[in-house]
């Protein structure tokens, strides 16, 4: 388990990954039992009431997480995602990810890792290599598809080996068909827009740039946006450089001045006036509540 959610990060947020947890464990018993084309290596089930920021290391599983109460921030590559009650998140395996509270300082969480020799193969054949966010329609479906199996783990029966991998299967199967629903629910030039933002919001990016990339034209790209997510192209790019800015404040103590220009801010007074815009008070500010 200590590999599972190892902190990196020696001052904040070291603030004890162990302070204000509830963490119960669900796993096979003794060692893993032998190696199989797909299991599960362990689960948890966890409640955090604090302010924490740490680093993930599935490596070699792939870890499904569910939020139920509260929020969990996740950044993975330099993309900030927010799960809240009832949201999926999938941390590969051999990926970094960055995981904190947010505001609330608080969550509820349900965790299965998975692992096995056919792992890779089945996430390329579901299509799921690229996924990490799920907001599933009707999230207690999942929860009780990640109860079961936790249930299952806990009953420590020899023999419920296969039972384990197609449940697991099928909750991998549930994931890529959701996931895959939802972004044909969305036109292919607004992925491309928000894929391009995702991997460029530290530059000095305009909306032209962002339109010649969807291909398509700059009233028709502002009209996507405003009919998928109510905000215009400009709002969500500033969202993400925001919500980075709010890991780098949490887990780095860079000066304000460095910090902004990692965050697509050409200075700190602009940067502070949006930041203190969105969410009420300055980074600095943020940065000294986040330490108390």
């Amino acid at each position: 388990m200590s590999d599972l959610l190892r902190n990196k990060h020696g001052d904040l947020r070291n603030s004890g990954y162990y302070q204000n947890l509830k963490l119960r464990s669900h796993f096979w018993p003794g060692t893993p039992y032998p190696a199989k084309s797909l299991y599960l290596r362990n689960g948890l089930s966890v409640e955090r009431n604090g302010a924490c920021f740490f680093q993930h290391n599935h490596n070699p599983e792939l870890a499904i997480e569910m939020v139920l109460a509260g929020a969990v921030v996740y950044e993975d590559n330099g993309v900030i995602c927010h799960a809240g009650p009832g949201e999926l998140y999938l941390v590969h395996h051999n990926a970094e990810t960055k995981l904190r509270t947010d505001e609330q300082r608080y969550y509820r969480k349900l965790v299965v890792c998975v692992t096995g020799t056919l792992l890779d193969p089945i996430v390329e054949s579901l299509n799921l290599t690229g996924m990490r966010h799920l907001k599933p329609a009707n999230p207690e479906e999942f929860e009780q598809r990640i109860r079961f199996l936790l249930e299952l783990l806990d009953r420590k029966e020899r023999g419920t080996e296969a039972l384990i991998a197609g449940k697991t299967y099928e909750l991998l199967f549930r994931i890529s068909e959701v996931f895959h629903a939802e972004r044909l629910a969305y036109p292919e030039e607004l992925l491309r827009a928000q894929d391009f933002m995702n991997r460029n919001f530290q530059k000095a990016i305009r909306l032209e740039e962002i339109a010649r990339h969807a291909g398509v034209s700059q009233p028709t790209l502002v009209r996507l946006f405003r009919r998928c997510f109510s905000c215009h192209p400009l709002d969500h790019l500033i969202n993400l450089r925001l919500e980075f800015a709010k890991s780098m404040l949490a887990a780095t103590d860079l000066p304000l001045k460095d910090l902004c220009g990692r965050c697509g801010y050409s200075s700190p007074y602009y940067f502070s006036t949006a930041f203190r815009k969105k969410y009420g008070l300055p980074p600095r500010e943020y940065r000294k509540q986040l330490k108390k």
